[in-house]
């Protein structure tokens, strides 16, 4: 999992870097235009007088801003449309490192470390129910031999990972895989959003 992080992190570096140049050479460019425009109505209004001239710099201006405003507008939007696309991309490769994580033989060694996880926190005793993905429900058994707990499959649970529930206690401890991945696709959508 901590090569994940790492992957996480690294992507969401390189996601925010392509972001901001984008923004950047696109801000740079509409701004460059802006200021050719205006330079060039002011060497025209050198040559005109009075309020007329006044009264068409300042429309110009305006129109000028509301133009930039327009462009930065759009800018932000393609930036962010990009970064969902590269967000989107990142997290499919996530999940499908998750599902090569549960296909190996690692996997059960991490079953048994959410197990050991949960028994530190709260000890799993006979009254708890553990419960897993279909396809995970025979190392579940397993697991919950070793404490005398009883396993079963969830629905919910597509990615892998398990749950126990300590009915008696009042007490439920997510251990999923599909509960770490949302958590880490909406921590990474809420501290990488981008001011422009």
């Amino acid at each position: 999992m901590a090569d994940l992080s790492a992957k996480l992190a690294k992507l969401e570096q390189h996601i925010i870097a392509a972001a901001a140049a984008d923004a950047g050479n696109i801000l740079a460019d509409a701004e460059k235009r802006a200021a050719a425009m205006i330079n060039e109505e002011k060497e025209r209004g050198e040559t005109e007088q009075g309020s007329v001239l006044g009264a068409k710099i300042s429309k110009y201006r305006s129109d000028e801003r509301k133009r930039v405003s327009e462009r930065r507008y759009a800018a932000d939007r393609k930036v962010l449309m990009h970064r969902n696309s590269l967000v989107d991309g990142l997290f499919n490769d996530i999940r499908n490192d998750i599902e090569a994580l549960t296909a190996s033989e690692e996997y059960a060694g991490y079953l048994a470390s959410c197990a050991e996880a949960a028994d530190n926190r709260e000890k799993i005793d006979s009254t708890v129910s553990i419960f897993c993905r279909k396809a995970d429900l025979a190392e579940a058994e397993k697991i919950a031999k070793k404490y005398g707990a009883k396993a079963a499959a969830d629905r919910n649970i597509v990615l892998g990972g398990l749950i126990f529930k300590y009915p008696e206690k009042g007490i439920y401890i997510d251990l999923t895989l599909d509960t770490s991945f949302e958590n880490e696709r909406g921590a990474f959508a809420s501290r990488s959003e981008m001011q422009l």
